[in-house]
């Protein structure tokens, strides 16, 4: 087989199942758990302030994998559908779904069309390529001076060549807009050096920079591919934080990252907590790479150690409020708010290493405006 049929078709769709179902994989599972968890938080937040809010899946599939389970339509939905606070949730909600192929979006039809959706909630399945179907809605709001109404896109296709970096850039180019990209780095990683697969890793990372990785090896390589495409995912429009997750299977297989973009405080602090909540006993977790310094497996009772380090190095012998620590975790680091005062403070003031500046009326409590100082 000559090396262009291997990179056309083997290596860059990453083995696309030729049947319109297929088997649900354990790293899918992960995807779309925390698909789950993160709109059950989104969805409520963001109908608060907003009349409209659209939610994209770039690569739909069918609806549902061989073996019964929801496919990320289904999820999507339901986390809308199935939610508590449905009821007060006042928005309309736009779906749209894109799918290349006609069968598999025929029979995501016949599946949404199954439930019980309210008026308030309008879906459209459209049977095309996500480049040219959403990209042409983008350059007809842009080509008018108009906004896009606040939306979540999930790109979650087969390897990498059909979600170049100029479409998430203009997706992002919005206020209020989020994306959540999924990179399987190691047949990226693997067969990189194929002069076929150029156009589509330009087109990927968004110039040719990537290029750069063909001079390493292993896990620099690796490194470098991943550290590439976070850098310019935070390059992009309306961006301000960008963390990546690498999904850790059952088996122990990992590499396969999830890429997070987004330009407010609230939507990354929902999707770390999504992350954080997963249950590993189910064999679904994650582990917080945005920075290969602060690799962090995302567990239920996680090793605080470089959250304290992080913290005491940042603020070194400064002053600083109890918001400005979990603001800093939250931004900075892998960690949440939430991990502050377990992790670094209350065993600092214990130890006697931590001064408070301010008033309060127990020891180890930090209220909101509490100021304190770390001792040398």
């Amino acid at each position: 087989m000559n090396q262009s049929v291997i990179g056309l078709h083997t290596v860059s769709h990453v083995a696309k199942p030729k049947e319109t179902l297929w088997m649900l994989e354990e790293h899918s599972r992960a995807k779309h758990e925390i698909l789950r968890r993160y709109l059950s938080a989104w969805l409520p937040i963001m109908s608060r302030f907003n009349g409209r809010l659209v939610l994209v899946d770039g690569f739909a599939g069918p609806g549902r994998y061989s073996g019964g389970e929801d496919g990320s339509p289904l999820i999507m939905l339901k986390a809308l559908l199935e939610h508590d606070y449905l009821d007060r949730m006042k928005a309309e909600f736009v779906y749209l779904f894109i799918e290349e192929r006609e069968d598999r979006a025929e029979r995501l039809k016949a599946e949404v069309s199954a439930l019980t959706i309210p008026d308030t909630i309008k879906w459209e399945v459209i049977a095309g390529n996500f480049q040219e179907v959403f990209g042409g809605e983008i350059k007809e709001l842009q080509e008018a001076g108009k906004q896009l109404a606040p939306t979540f896109a999930f790109v979650d296709p087969f390897g990498y060549t059909d979600a170049p970096m100029d479409l998430t850039a203009s997706i992002l180019e919005f206020r209020k807009c989020e994306v959540l990209i999924y990179v399987p780095l190691p047949h990226i990683n693997r067969f990189l050096s194929l002069p076929a697969q150029e156009p589509a890793l330009t087109a990927l990372f968004g110039s040719d920079a990537w290029k750069g990785a063909l001079e390493l090896s292993g896990e620099e390589r690796r490194a470098f591919l991943h550290d590439l495409f976070r850098d310019q995912l935070l390059s992009q429009g309306e961006v301000q934080f960008v963390r990546s997750f690498e999904i850790v299977t059952r088996s122990g297989t990992g590499g396969y990252h999830l890429f997070f973009g987004t330009g407010h405080e609230t939507g990354l602090k929902a999707m770390k907590t999504a992350m954080w909540g997963v249950d590993p006993d189910e064999g679904r977790r994650f582990r917080d790479s945005t920075g290969s310094d602060q690799l962090v497996l995302m567990e239920p009772d996680p090793d605080l150690g470089k959250l304290d380090e992080a913290i005491r190095t940042h603020f070194g012998d400064r002053e600083f409020s109890i918001e400005e620590a979990e603001r800093f975790a939250l931004t900075e680091t892998p960690y949440l708010p939430t991990h502050v005062r377990k992790g670094s403070l209350i065993p600092a003031e214990k130890a006697d290493e931590l001064g408070i500046l301010s008033e309060r009326s127990r020891r180890n409590t930090y209220p909101r405006g509490t100021r304190m100082v770390f001792r040398s």
